[in-house]
């Protein structure tokens, strides 16, 4: 049997990675519960995961000052959970690529990458998100005041699909793309290149530093190992 209704539906939303209290109410399918950016990245990351969890992580490895490794993520870390039958995440993924390509996405669209995702727009425009995902990356982007104020009309598929786009058409530039699961790329329509408000293209990759940032924070390298030098001059003089 498969389990219906409100409390299966939190159920499943806790296991793909929400950790935020839903409150079960008939206004819950309309995002009446707080849930933060990285909460939403990875429950979004199922989907392009097959259905598999993905939980946030920042560390890949521990070693120690001899170099010996305390720590692996890949080796100490257990199998990711299957939360999501495959052949749902492939429907799911259906409709979140049609949400992009025909829908309020539209300004996600990443040319010659097949891409999924959702806007959203709370009341009052205090919130606008838009969160998507390709074959290998997952983001989410949200617009919005620290102080609960509205926001001058923004929704999701303006300035958080424009930002979305930026970021991915970046990080897909000369990498080998990888299938979405249960999407048959053959039969899709080529994405076009989003265009902004004006009409024009979406800017070109842009540089990740300017010049003169990647020169200061060489000069504090060089700064901080010169530094790390002395320190050890320092202690190898103080030995009896």
């Amino acid at each position: 049997s498969i389990a219906v209704g409100r409390p299966a539906i939190i159920e499943t939303a806790y296991r793909m990675g929400i950790t935020h209290e839903l409150q079960n109410t008939v206004s819950l399918p309309l995002g009446a519960s707080d849930v933060s950016v990285i909460d939403m990245t990875a429950s979004y990351a199922a989907f392009a995961n097959g259905g598999l969890k993905a939980s946030p992580y920042a560390i890949l490895e521990v070693r120690n000052s001899n170099g010996r490794q305390l720590y692996d993520r890949e080796r100490n870390e257990p199998e990711p959970e299957r939360i999501l039958p495959a052949d749902k995440v492939g429907e799911i993924n259906e409709i979140l690529v049609n949400a992009v390509e025909n829908g309020t996405g539209r300004r996600a669209m990443v040319e010659g990458v097949v891409v999924a995702g959702k806007t959203g727009t709370t009341s009052a425009y205090r919130d606008a998100w838009f969160v998507g995902y390709t074959g290998n990356f997952v983001s989410a982007v949200w617009f919005g005041n620290d102080d609960f104020s509205p926001t001058d009309r923004v929704t999701g598929g303006t300035l958080p699909a424009l930002a979305w786009q930026k970021l991915m058409a970046y990080a897909h530039a000369g990498i080998e793309l990888v299938p979405m699961p249960g999407i048959d790329p053959a039969r899709l329509k080529p994405a076009q290149i989003a265009r902004s408000s004006d009409g024009a293209p979406a800017a070109s990759r842009p540089r990740i530093l300017s010049t003169r940032t990647g020169e200061v924070l060489a000069r504090i390298g060089l700064a901080l190992d010169a530094l790390g030098q002395t320190a050890s001059a320092s202690e190898e003089i103080a030995r009896p």
